[in-house]
């Protein structure tokens, strides 16, 4: 169970990413991002954590090859990491570097966990019949808790929403990021055994 400070710290890191993407501006691609974090090394006691964000640029020309776009593509790759036979899937591969996220998973770190799985991405917004350009970064955590940040194209600062627990009626970028968290998450490791004298 994530702490309210990791709920947090993991907000903080969200709205970042889409600061960052909105000092960039208007027509980059979507960024595909693996939250995880790990004991900080200058503590003994293992209370303080560190984050770490990998950012995993999508090949934008070539996520054309999935029909429905993400909602197809992050399901492809939860499938892929849980069967671990990207090799075989290169529609998949075209798109993002499978290789890469299979090394920052299988990372041997101790105390390295999975906080979420994120996407930053640009949409069509459609209220009233008037077309918006929005800017979202969903996520899910590894308690299958939802994030989102938006913000419209002009407005001055994002919204922020979180679910608690997410439904089967998630936006589709949600619902594959769930499933990306499904296939990537680390057993707790079993607590050490008590110690005799």
């Amino acid at each position: 169970m994530m702490s309210f400070n990791a709920v947090h710290t993991l907000t903080g890191c969200l709205l970042d990413v889409e600061d960052r993407a909105d000092q960039l501006g208007w027509g980059r691609p979507p960024l595909l991002l693996l939250i995880q974090d790990r004991p900080a090394p200058c503590t003994t006691s293992g209370t303080r954590r560190e984050l770490r964000a990998a950012h995993l640029p999508l090949n934008d020309a070539r996520m054309g090859r999935y029909r429905a776009g993400l909602a197809d593509f992050l399901p492809d790759l939860a499938a892929a990491l849980t069967a671990d036979k990207h090799l075989r899937r290169p529609t998949l591969a075209a798109c993002v570097d499978i290789d890469l996220i299979t090394e920052l998973l299988a990372e041997p770190a101790p105390g390295l966990r999975l906080l979420a799985w994120a996407v930053c991405y640009e949409d069509v917004l459609v209220e009233s019949a008037e077309p918006h350009e929005i800017r979202r970064v969903d996520a899910v955590d590894a308690d299958q808790r939802g994030y989102q940040v938006t913000r419209l194209r002009g407005e001055q600062h994002p919204i922020v929403f979180i679910d608690e627990h997410l439904d089967d009626d998630e936006a589709a970028a949600q619902s594959g990021l769930a499933r990306l968290v499904e296939a990537t998450s680390r057993p707790d490791p079993p607590p050490p055994p008590p110690r005799t004298a």
